[in-house]
């Protein structure tokens, strides 16, 4: 009898630890597959997180808080339509903005050689005159101005050299012109004649690199119509 109730209790615990290690497997198993679910989960997320915030941040001296006609990005892929909306979209706040700041001046709002003028412009440039204080140390190591990052994104895109050539040669044709008109803001004693001179050079160079932005696409005539009516501010 009493080997027996040994056999049994000793029977009795080993039936519990095989109830345990079942317990245990089904627990490392349920364990393991929710960590790999969670796993695959937040390297999908981290994927998608790095992919919108690397294009955002490309373009983020593009924002401002302070204008009401800041552009507002559109969904981010890489389809040619929408990656030549995306990086004409810069050019466009540009060209609204000076054209806000150039009527302002006019009408005797923003008053030459004042901080508020200079402000103005290097909001409106993009960070492309002076950068902004924000951005000052960041700017002594790397290149703010939202051009020279337009620039290099379409860089790769061209059919020929000298496409690419004369699209570098359009950027810092633009950035001069930004920083004659700079020269021209600060001046309180500027004459009206400087002023808009001034502001036709940006214009003018402004549409030109827009159009070496357009090329780099290479769109058919039909889109190529359509991608100009979409943006009448930088091709007229």
């Amino acid at each position: 009898m009493k080997k027996t109730m040994r056999t049994r209790s000793r029977s009795s615990d080993d039936d519990d630890d095989d109830g345990r290690k079942e317990e245990e497997e089904e627990e490392e198993v349920e364990t393991f597959s929710f960590n790999d679910t969670n796993g695959r989960r937040r390297r999908r997320r981290r994927r998608e997180v790095l992919a919108f915030s690397f294009a955002v941040l490309s373009f983020s001296s593009a924002s401002s808080s302070s204008s009401s006609s800041s552009y507002a990005f559109p969904d981010v892929d890489f389809t040619k339509q929408s990656q030549s909306t995306f990086l004409l979209g810069p050019l466009k706040v540009t060209s609204l903005r000076l054209r806000a700041l150039r009527e302002d001046i006019a009408r005797g709002d923003v008053k030459l050689g004042s901080e508020e003028a200079t402000a103005r412009l290097r909001n409106a440039t993009l960070d492309c005159t002076s950068a902004r204080p924000a951005l000052e140390a960041y700017a002594n190591v790397r290149d703010v101005c939202t051009l020279s990052i337009v620039s290099k994104s379409v860089s790769k895109k061209y059919a020929n050299d000298e496409a690419k050539r004369r699209a570098a040669e359009r950027k810092e044709a633009t950035v001069q012109a930004y920083a004659a008109l700079e020269a021209v803001l600060k001046d309180a004693n500027a004459s009206e004649e400087q002023i808009n001179a001034a502001f036709e050079s940006v214009g003018a160079c402004v549409r030109k690199f827009a159009e070496s932005v357009l090329e780099a696409f290479a769109f058919d005539d039909d889109k190529d119509a359509a991608k100009r009516e979409e943006f009448p501010e930088l091709f007229r």
